[in-house]
């Protein structure tokens, strides 16, 4: 997928599409708050989208060496947990200027989904 398209269901119009030139999207969610889309791309990246306006809100940088293949959001919406092309799952504290990884955990051996 190469872009984030948000639809209204009863119109079955689109309200908002967010690309990122070049890359493809692999994993994307809602945090439960309703405050942001995040999404996981190609190049290794988690960015996060306001989800009216698609403005980026934070990207955070080398998420996964090659790539982010899932991700979901805690309930709390402190917290995400990301997984990797190369079989890693990390857990990011999410703040409003800094994003920090707590842990990595690399028992997997292949792609995370």
């Amino acid at each position: 997928m190469n872009d984030i398209r948000v639809w209204n269901a009863l119109t079955r119009q689109e309200l908002l599409r967010i690309e990122v030139p070049g890359l493809e999207c692999n994993a994307v969610n809602f945090v439960s708050d309703g405050k942001s889309i995040v999404s996981g791309w190609s190049d290794g990246k988690i960015r996060a989208f306001l989800p009216c306006s698609g403005k980026l809100l934070y990207a955070i940088n080398d998420a996964h060496n090659h790539g982010v293949t899932a991700l979901v959001p805690t309930g709390d919406c402190q917290r995400i947990v990301s997984g990797g092309q190369e079989g890693e799952v990390r857990i990011w504290k999410i703040g409003k200027q800094t994003q920090i990884m707590e842990a990595s955990l690399k028992e997997h051996r292949g792609r995370i989904d």
